[in-house]
């Protein structure tokens, strides 16, 4: 990734004041969603991957006294750690929170049980309604299935993703399941109340039980899925990548954006000044 030449001069500033103006003494908590904040979306959902250049950044920020990085996504942790190949202090909280790892802990929900046999189920219902059209992409997460449609011709994306929730009727009418709202996509989850806000407040109480000192938190995310996480930022500072409405404080263009505030941390950090001063 280029910084210098793909981020945008005119957003990324505003992020890093905001962040520079931050208390003194609070711990730094840098929290991201991943597709579509860190990593560019792609019609494959197995496709993205953490660059280099950004993962280097990330694990700069995690290594220093007073900073915490966290990744809390829709995917499962075990995929997110394979993508993006970071140290064991990154916090990585997956299926929208409901699992984390940190180190060598490892929690998820109690309401969670791991079996494939009901998303199997309802992965065959879809396949038999989709499994003609082009462009459809079902991801199995186990315990979830995420139906896409980035690479469906554009006219014909909202419809499909109706007719996902309605092939999904039977599990969400028995309250098996619930739907989410994302990018090109729907997601189907089991139906426990939790989300990515819950998982923004348990790493920050995690954070400040452990620094025994008070946490200023930064989140990015680009998703409706990451307006519950804005909702959960107590104290900090919320980003939103892309155009569509947010409750989010200030706005960035692009993974490109965030990987030049992200930098721009670091090196005020470690040597005193802002990205590009």
């Amino acid at each position: 990734m280029n910084w210098l030449s793909d981020y945008d001069p005119k957003m990324v500033p505003d992020v890093l004041a905001a962040i520079g103006a931050r208390p003194p003494r609070a711990h730094l908590v840098v929290l991201s969603d991943f597709d579509g904040t860190l990593a560019s979306f792609d019609v494959d959902p197995s496709a993205p991957q953490l660059d280099d250049d950004t993962r280097h950044v990330l694990e700069t920020l995690a290594s220093r006294d007073g900073v915490t990085v966290g990744l809390v996504s829709g995917r499962r942790v075990d995929d997110l750690a394979r993508r993006t190949q970071l140290p064991d202090n990154v916090y990585l909280a997956g299926l929208h929170g409901m699992e984390i790892r940190h180190g060598n802990h490892a929690w998820h929900h109690p309401d969670l049980v791991d079996s494939h046999e009901l998303i199997d189920r309802v992965t065959d219902a879809m396949n038999a309604a989709f499994g003609n059209v082009p462009g459809v992409r079902l991801e199995h997460k186990g315990v979830s299935l995420t139906v896409h449609v980035r690479a469906v011709e554009s006219t014909r994306r909202k419809d499909i993703l109706q007719t996902a929730i309605d092939v999904a009727r039977p599990w969400l009418d028995s309250d098996e399941l619930k739907v989410l709202d994302a990018s090109e996509a729907v997601e189907l989850l089991p139906n426990i109340a939790w989300n990515k806000g819950d998982a923004v407040r348990w790493i920050v109480d995690d954070v400040e039980t452990h620094a025994r000192q008070k946490a200023w938190c930064i989140f990015f995310g680009d998703d409706v899925t990451d307006e519950e996480a804005f909702r959960a930022v107590r104290d900090g500072l919320t980003v939103v990548v892309g155009q569509r409405p947010s409750l989010a404080r200030l706005r960035l263009n692009s993974p490109a954006d965030v990987a030049a505030v992200l930098l721009g941390v670091t090196n005020r950090n470690g040597h005193g000044k802002e990205y590009g001063r």
